[in-house]
């Protein structure tokens, strides 16, 4: 799994701005991003995120956005299990 390139973290700080943990729509998301972004660059990355696990989708073109700490413990999990258990393989 990669990690999140700097748009994508950018674009989930814009919208976490506007609406925190609120329920936004497309358009409202659309308005927020377009001074920074193209339309379809900012509707690819919501895509991208919510595919992740940073922005629910919540049907109709209506999204929330997922706390950043529980997307980083949920991602972070298995990369330490597997860490560890890679550790204490060479360790003998």
């Amino acid at each position: 799994m990669r990690w999140l390139k700097k748009r994508e973290v950018v674009v989930y700080y814009l919208l976490y701005r506007k609406f925190r943990f609120d329920k936004f729509n497309a358009g409202e998301a659309l308005d927020a991003l377009k001074p920074y972004f193209s339309k379809k660059v900012s509707l690819s990355v919501i895509k991208y995120l919510s595919k992740k696990g940073l922005v629910n989708s919540l049907g109709n073109s209506e999204y929330s956005l997922v706390p950043f700490e529980e997307f980083l413990y949920l991602t972070s999990y298995e990369y330490i299990k597997r860490r560890s258990t890679l550790r204490r393989r060479t360790r003998g």
